[in-house]
């Protein structure tokens, strides 16, 4: 671990080791109920008893065996957690030894440093402090001369100007005469100055030297006791980890000692249990040997027995090599009774050793028992110097890295005073190059004032005249801003003029538009009304048609009338009439299996269409989403440019008025050091601005004009081109709803000519219906003369003989009508039928039409609804994303409050199991230390091993029906201490 331990890696140790002695403790519980519940178990039988006892032993060392494990596993967490805090402490004490180092070289440093350097370094800061205050009033004397200088400048100015008006006119000879007295004045001056500065800079070097003495006396004095805190702290800290280093050496070599002997006890109890176990198994397997021999030899029969003895003797004979004898038999009986005495002996001897084996056992395992014990009082112990330690560890890193700052502080501090020893040596050689320089600049100065009082005349005249060529460029320049304005009013109403033109020329066209839309669209409704109006009144013939319907089943009753009458004449034609039904009825099947297919078709073709227009709705959903998608990412984008936007806008204000600032201080800068000299130049200057402004001006107006017609003729075709784009537009919506319409009508002819063509059919089956009547007159008027005849002839041969050829020749002609009669049935019906079925099927389409608009336009107006809703939700998530996030965050504000608490209560409750902990310590050194007390503590320990164990199984009981909760270790503890 190259790195210290952090707290949560401590925590986390320290809650393992607490999870370690919890189980610990349950493993001892456990171990206690076993020993307990064999020790309340009935007595083996005899033959059982070494075998159980064997198992017991097994199931001991297999415990001794886990428990040992847990042991070595626990032991070497403590040496790898041993191992990592002595590599820290190594770490730590190497960089203390580091530290310590470069502190006493510091020192070492340090204290030769002052011997040998003070008496250099205070002359040097005397200079130091000599020079700075030289330069210092070096400064204010040269700030006080070129006050000075100014004033008398501006003084000299107004005076020269007052005088040059005046000498003009009066005193030509007035300017030599002063010129002499400023040079009389310029040289008194000049003598007076140097003698101020040395008066000055003698008295501040006096200050500045007492000041200097004072302030590195104070210096000397500050790091002496700091140096002296730092030693003090080193030596302090150099203790401490000297005492920590000694006492976790004492204690390391305490816990190897006690790991040792614990370790050599446990291997000899298991060298002697296995020993022992050996021995047990070995008598074991002789006493199987012994009873498996016994059992094996029969036992023989009395002598008395005279029948049953040839039966049994038999193989004994064959056993022992045939030889049945008497004494023989005696003497395998007396060695029968000397095996089963020798074997009783053995199996007593045997208890009586597993017996004292057990006993021996259960003492060794109560005193494995005790060694356990001790070995978690120690393991405890160890826990609790570890944490100490962990503890000290922590604070020895922080005292490390409060030494490493301070080390840093000084070295930086070190750096600091080199730095400014550079700079201060580096001033004072500016400061004499300085003064230097302001000589020259003074003898300069006396050289040019004359010069400069020559050159102000010639600037008073240029000054006059380029002040009157700048108000004549400033009148013309505003004459052509003027006119400039007028030009470009004007360009400006003329293009407004054209707009509105242009705007009222498309305007007046799309109404016209607009108008004939209207006009057209209410001519093609007017047509639309009149075709559903002959629609419905065709669709009144279906009365007219149940009407035929009716009559002709009339008609069928009267013919099933004749049926009856006529049967003698339709049997000889029954064959015939059967085929022509079945070739009607193969007929009639084929045109309604036509007819499926043609439906199949239809609702296949239907299918289709919505399979299509599902697919359509899917697609206009995804593109729905699609374009609110990209309608929220434009607004967030809006919203982000916005926020950019007005984020530039302060920068930019922000730099505006910085630069406002900066120019302000600057022009007074320039204003207070160049007003005076500078007047004639400024003057030519702004005559060349005017004259560039000017031509700026003038080419901006071009510009402006040429940009102003551009604009206009793109405004112009920018009209123009949205005006025809809502022309053609609205012609192409008016030839769209045109054809809509027109559609409309077609199908709407064409359902009102399938419908005149119904009346047709209608016509033609009320011709064959007066037909059909006709032909039932004939029939009844042939049948009343025949009555009429047979009454008359009844008993006369002859006219039945001539009544039946007659019959003859009328079931001939019977014949051909019904078979007329019936073809002419069975096409009406099939007309109607079809008529029927194609009536019905246009009115379907029709409202099924109708069904699919009025659909389309609810499942627009719910789309709408959704969209609206849509945007009512959003509204609504993102008040409630907002209030979601201020509730999480005032959640995240209570956890870290309820965490800390929490926190703060372990933190208390690791402090009082400590405290327990080096309680419980004191008392097992106490115990341990007097036996009597210890062997008291073992006899009271059986005593109240019971009790513990109930206790224990109560609490056991509590954790399973209770949650785990962070206070368990806190419960176990309470337990035991109860």
């Amino acid at each position: 671990m190259a790195q210290a331990l952090s707290e949560e890696e401590f925590h986390r140790m320290q809650a393992q080791l607490l999870e370690l002695r919890t189980q610990n403790y349950q493993l001892s519980d456990d171990l206690r109920k076993n020993t307990a519940g064999k020790t309340t178990l009935s007595p083996p039988e005899p033959f059982s008893s070494p075998f159980e006892l064997a198992q017991e032993v097994d199931a001991l060392l297999c415990e001794n065996e886990m428990l040992l494990g847990k042991l070595h596993s626990q032991e070497e967490d403590f040496r790898l957690q041993n191992s990592t805090l002595m590599q820290e402490l190594s770490k730590l004490c190497s960089q203390i030894e580091e530290l310590e180092q470069e502190n006493q070289q510091l020192r070492v440093g340090q204290g030769a440093g002052p011997v040998a350097v003070s008496p250099a370094s205070s002359p040097v800061d005397g200079e130091l402090l000599r020079l700075q205050a030289e330069n210092s009033a070096l400064q204010k004397n040269m700030d006080a001369l070129q006050e000075r200088y100014e004033r008398d400048v501006q003084a000299r100015r107004g005076a020269e100007v007052n005088g040059l008006r005046v000498s003009h006119t009066d005193h030509p000879d007035g300017q030599t005469h002063a010129e002499g007295v400023q040079g009389q004045t310029d040289n008194q001056e000049e003598g007076e100055i140097p003698e101020q500065i040395e008066l000055k800079s003698a008295k501040l070097e006096q200050s500045l030297k007492k000041l200097s003495e004072i302030e590195l006396q104070l210096q000397t004095e500050r790091e002496e006791k700091r140096l002296l805190k730092e030693q003090l702290q080193s030596l302090e800290l150099s203790e401490k980890l000297k005492k920590k280093q000694e006492s976790f050496l004492r204690l390391q070599t305490e816990k190897e000692t006690l790991y040792t002997d614990s370790r050599t006890k446990i291997d000899e109890i298991q060298q002697k249990k296995e020993e022992e176990l050996k021995s047990v198994n070995i008598r074991n397997q002789k006493l199987q040997a012994d009873l498996q021999a016994t059992n094996q030899v029969p036992v023989p029969p009395a002598p008395n027995q005279s029948g049953t003895s040839s039966t049994s003797t038999q193989p004994i004979r064959y056993q022992f090599h045939q030889h049945p004898t008497n004494q023989i038999i005696s003497e395998l009986k007396e060695q029968l009774q000397t095996k089963q005495r020798d074997h009783e002996m053995a199996l007593q001897s045997l208890k009586e050793q597993v017996a004292c084996q057990s006993a021996e056992s259960q003492e060794q395992a109560e005193s494995i028992l005790t060694e356990n014990d001790a070995l978690r009082t120690n393991l405890a112990a160890l826990e609790q110097i570890q944490t100490t330690k962990t503890q000290e560890m922590s604070l020895l890193r922080d005292q490390n890295m409060a030494l490493t700052v301070e080390l840093q502080q000084h070295r930086e501090e070190q750096e600091n005073y080199l730095a400014q020893k550079d700079d201060l040596h580096s001033q004072i050689q500016e400061a004499t190059r300085a003064s230097g320089r302001l000589l020259e600049q003074l003898t300069e100065l006396g050289q040019e004032k004359e010069k400069v009082q020559q050159e102000l005349e010639e600037m008073c005249k240029t000054a006059d005249k380029r002040k009157a060529m700048l108000d004549e460029m400033a009148i013309g320049t505003a004459q052509e801003k003027s006119r400039h304005k007028e030009e470009m009013s004007d360009v400006r109403l003329q293009h407004e003029k054209e707009v509105l033109s242009i705007r009222a020329k498309y305007e007046r066209e799309l109404r016209g538009l607009h108008e004939e839309k209207h006009r057209t669209e209410e001519e093609i409704r007017a047509q639309l009304r009149e075709e559903r109006a002959r629609s419905r009144e065709l669709e009144g013939l279906q009365q007219t048609v149940e009407e035929l319907k009716l009559q002709i089943q009339s008609m069928e009753g009267t013919k099933g009338w004749f049926e009856r009458r006529l049967q003698e004449a339709e049997v000889a034609c029954q064959s015939a009439e059967s085929q022509e039904q079945a070739e009607s009825i193969l007929t009639e099947n084929d045109a309604l299996r036509t007819n499926l297919a043609a439906l199949e078709q239809i609702q296949t073709t239907k299918t289709q269409e919505m399979s299509l227009l599902r697919d359509q709705n899917m697609a206009l959903t995804v593109e729905l989403q699609q374009h609110r998608e990209e309608q929220e990412n434009y607004l967030a984008q809006k919203d982000d440019l916005h926020s950019q936007i007005q984020e530039a806008t302060r920068a930019s204000g922000r730099l505006l008025e910085q630069l406002t600032e900066l120019g302000q201080e600057k022009e007074k800068v320039q204003q207070e050091l160049e007003e005076m000299c500078k007047t004639a130049d400024k003057r030519k200057a702004m005559l060349d601005e005017m004259a560039i402004g000017t031509a700026q001006e003038k080419s901006r107006h071009k510009e402006e004009m040429s940009d102003v017609r551009l604009q206009h003729e793109k405004e112009v075709l920018s009209i123009r081109a949205k005006y025809e784009r809502e022309l053609r537009g609205l012609h192409e919506e008016k030839h769209r709803t045109e054809e809509e319409i027109r559609a409309q009508l077609r199908e709407e002819r064409a359902r009102s000519r399938e419908l005149e063509g119904l009346q047709q059919t209608v016509e033609e089956l009320k011709l064959q219906i007066q037909s059909m009547e006709g032909t039932k007159g004939w029939f009844e008027r042939r049948l009343q003369e025949a009555e009429a005849r047979s009454r008359e002839l009844e008993g006369l041969q002859q006219t039945v003989e001539e009544l039946k050829l007659q019959i003859q020749s009328m079931e001939g002609t019977k014949g051909w009508f019904e078979r007329r009669l019936q073809e002419a049935e069975e096409t009406i019906e099939k007309n109607l039928l079809q008529k029927q079925e194609e009536i019905r099927n246009l009115h379907e389409v029709y409202t099924a039409q109708l069904l699919v608009k009025d659909g389309e336009i609810e499942r627009a107006k719910q789309q709408m609804g959704e969209v609206e809703k849509e945007r009512d939700d959003q509204v609504t998530t993102i008040s409630n994303l907002k209030q979601e996030i201020k509730d999480t965050v005032d959640g995240q504000r209570i956890l870290e409050k309820k965490g800390s608490s929490a926190l703060k209560d372990l933190k208390r409750q690791l402090h009082l199991e400590r405290k327990r902990a080096d309680k419980l310590q004191e008392r097992l050194q106490e115990i341990l230390t007097n036996t009597k007390a210890r062997t008291d503590f073992l006899s009271h320990f059986l005593l109240l091993r019971n009790s513990l164990r109930l206790k224990f199984e109560y609490s056991i009981v509590m954790r399973v029906l209770k949650p785990p909760t962070k206070d368990v270790t806190t419960r176990v503890h309470k337990q035991q201490r109860d």
